[in-house]
């Protein structure tokens, strides 16, 4: 692709157009031009391309990001820059470039490729590299390969690979989670070919004591009797859990649910959701004519399929049954399971209300509320439990910044100080002299561990929690290098892009995300918050995004969440429980054990992700909700398990808050509050700190 720099406006004005090389010029009479620039940036040795270079014009408001390729493009208007303004590269591990529009202008006429030169203190290292497999030679994904007390790590990718920076003598600890971890001792240069053993006790874990948690049925109205959820083994099952923000209509949940399932209702909520998959076509198979515009059409590799509302026959639009109130969908496909309903593909509806019983008065009882919850603890707040560490009673003897920093330097000469706690608490400390030296406090992170991306995950934490959006934004960048292979890496990025300001890169993300382009990497398990965060900067930054490609049922979105809460941490086989307390003081604890959750985090941990959100928006419950954390493990505090707690208000609404909160998880193993919200359904949300 040879297209650089090119200026033009489209107009309805008679148009000379004049191409020079690289550069495309539109000339129109009393019109200001648009320029665009394409170009890639590559490493001036090795001919690579550089993903993630911080592009943008200084003292403007124009940004971006390279892709995998190594291209940006950026748009802006001719008036917009001057000859003289300054044009700025800055990319991790690589020296900056700054120059002039003028001389960027004269070099983009010629060549769309920019080239960027190493720094002088990068050390080229000599890579060690290794596979990583089961007993029976099954790649193992997303393994951890670090170098024994150090914070060197490498993780593997799809095929079980990895390569780590290690010498001769270091030894090897390798990792996975429901895998004994081995030892290795490093005795050549030559390939490595690491085995591990499942650990059976840990992947079949024993109930010594106390009573299975029996899981809550949930019924079908089978227009037939009453008949458990369970009992639809071989069918397709979808539950109210399974229903997102990403649905608008019930027409939105069946699409994509069933392999040849093509749903069709006459008017205009048909827009489909992001698809890889080719679009149906409505003339193939046994097409039915439509007689209106509110009959729903679904066809089953060509057979028409019937629905079934509680129990009765439903003929009309599938939309018009509020996606809500759905408590559970069941499409039967098999001869044997629609036999009752005349062979044809049956779909069953069951509203979350066709069960419920009432009282004398005719009050509802709602016979799936949870039994034996209340809640009864007296948890102390966070805040009161956290002691300080010795080194910060000695920092907070100084009187003066030159003393301080005297007593950190003395510190620093203690070996045990060089942990991530340490930088992070320091840091905190250095606030009271000012940002520019808590941030150059947090520097000491990225030259400790700048391989190591649970160490840099718990600095991006905290540049967050401090407001340092475009900074955090450089070390998701590192670590996206660091874990090319695990989904959170991208989301983080996404994310990072979009509190930095780069609104189109955070966009491109969450489409190539929500479409599974990234290569070998699943994004299902992310999906919710993905499509939360996406439809959320539609929201508030349509106007600065090109999205002419995405579905209208998205951008028509009208969801709003009284109060996000979203969970994140730094290591994805971390063990820990969190607990909401309702103002009824009825509790719900998600626990994150392999025990409780073993398939969720077996994906995690395969799959690279490690966050949850938890939505409260329930006009019933008003009032205080507490959220309580507790650390289910003891761990070394060299470099510990950090959580980011990100707290919205009013998300989606033009009134949304936020507040971040770093926590140190490794230091709770009693239970700890760690938040009150005082909630008021529709109305703004207050946070006790």
């Amino acid at each position: 692709m040879s297209v650089e720099l090119r200026l033009g406006k489209p107009s309805a004005m008679k148009k000379i157009t004049t191409t020079f090389i690289l550069f495309l010029f539109t000339i129109a009479a009393f019109a200001q031009y648009e320029i665009t620039i394409d170009a890639y940036i590559l490493d001036t040795e090795t001919k690579e391309p550089i993903p993630y270079v911080n592009v943008e014009f200084l003292d403007k408001d124009i940004k971006a990001v390279t892709d995998a390729s190594g291209k940006f493009t950026m748009s802006f208007d001719e008036g917009w820059v001057r000859e003289n303004d300054r044009f700025q590269l800055l990319a991790n591990g690589y020296k900056t470039v700054t120059t002039e529009m003028s001389k960027l202008k004269k070099y983009l006429s010629v060549s769309d490729k920019i080239y960027l030169r190493a720094n002088d203190n990068i050390v080229k290292k000599n890579k060690l590299k290794g596979t990583v497999s089961t007993q029976k030679n099954l790649s193992i994904q997303n393994a951890t390969v670090r170098i024994k007390n150090s914070f060197t790590v490498a993780h593997t990718d799809f095929d079980g690979v990895f390569s780590i920076s290690a010498k001769v003598g270091d030894t090897l600890v390798v990792s996975y989670l429901g895998m004994d971890a081995k030892e290795v001792v490093i005795r050549n240069r030559n390939p490595l070919d690491i085995v591990l053993n499942p650990n059976t006790e840990l992947l079949n874990p024993v109930t010594l004591k106390g009573k299975k948690k029996e899981k809550k049925p949930q019924f079908v109205d089978t227009g037939f009797g009453k008949v458990t959820l369970d009992s639809f083994g071989s069918s397709t099952i979808i539950s109210s859990e399974d229903i997102g923000p990403q649905h608008i209509y019930t027409s939105d949940v069946l699409r994509g649910s069933v392999a040849g399932l093509f749903v069709y209702n006459g008017g205009t909520n048909t827009v489909p959701r992001y698809s890889i998959s080719p679009r149906r076509s409505l003339t193939s198979g046994n097409f039915t004519p439509i007689d209106s515009d509110s009959q729903t059409l679904m066809l089953l590799r060509g057979e028409s399929v019937q629905v079934y509302y509680d129990g009765f026959p439903f003929r009309g639009s599938l939309d018009d049954i509020e996606l809500r109130t759905i408590d559970n969908i069941v499409i039967l496909k098999s001869i044997e399971s629609t036999i009752l309903y005349g062979g044809k593909p049956t779909i069953l509806i069951t509203s979350k209300n066709r069960f419920l019983k009432k009282d004398a008065n005719g009050t509802i009882v709602n016979t799936a509320l949870a039994t034996n919850n209340d809640y009864k603890e007296r948890i102390p707040l966070i805040y009161n439990v956290d002691e300080k560490p010795m080194y910060i009673l000695e920092l907070e003897s100084a009187k003066t910044y030159a003393e301080a920093i005297e007593i950190f330097k003395k510190q620093q000469q203690n070996a045990n100080r060089n942990t991530i706690p340490y930088y992070l608490d320091t840091a905190e400390y250095f606030k009271r002299w000012g940002k520019d030296k808590a941030l150059g406090i947090l520097q000491n992170i990225e030259v400790l561990a700048e391989e190591n991306p649970k160490a840099l995950k718990s600095l991006a934490y905290k540049l967050e929690e401090m407001g340092e959006f475009e900074k955090a934004k450089e070390v998701y960048q590192r670590i996206a290098v660091l874990l090319p292979n695990a989904s959170q890496s991208y989301r983080d990025l996404a994310l990072a892009y979009k509190r930095a300001g780069n609104y189109q890169e955070s966009l491109d993300l969450y489409i190539k995300m929500l479409t599974d382009s990234f290569e070998n990497i699943d994004f299902s398990g992310l999906e919710k918050p993905l499509l939360s965060e996406m439809q959320q900067l539609l929201r508030r930054h349509r106007v600065e995004l090109d999205y002419k490609d995405i579905p209208s049922n998205l951008l028509k979105a009208t969801f709003k969440y009284d109060v996000r809460l979203v969970l994140e941490w730094n290591r994805p086989d971390a063990k820990f429980e969190f607990q909401f307390v309702n103002p009824s003081q009825k509790f719900y604890t998600w626990e994150h054990t392999l025990s409780a959750k073993k398939d969720r985090l077996i994906d995690e941990v395969k799959n690279g992700y490690h966050m949850e959100e938890f939505i409260i928006d329930d006009t019933n419950n008003t009032g205080e909700w507490i959220v309580n954390i507790k650390s289910l493990e003891e761990e070394d505090n060299s470099n510990p398990t950090y959580l980011k707690y990100t707290v919205y208000t009013n998300y989606g609404a033009p009134n949304q808050e936020r507040s971040i909160k770093v926590v140190k998880l490794y230091k709770h193993q009693q239970k700890v509050t760690l938040d009150k919200i005082n909630y008021q359904s529709n109305t703004s949300s207050s946070l006790q700190r």
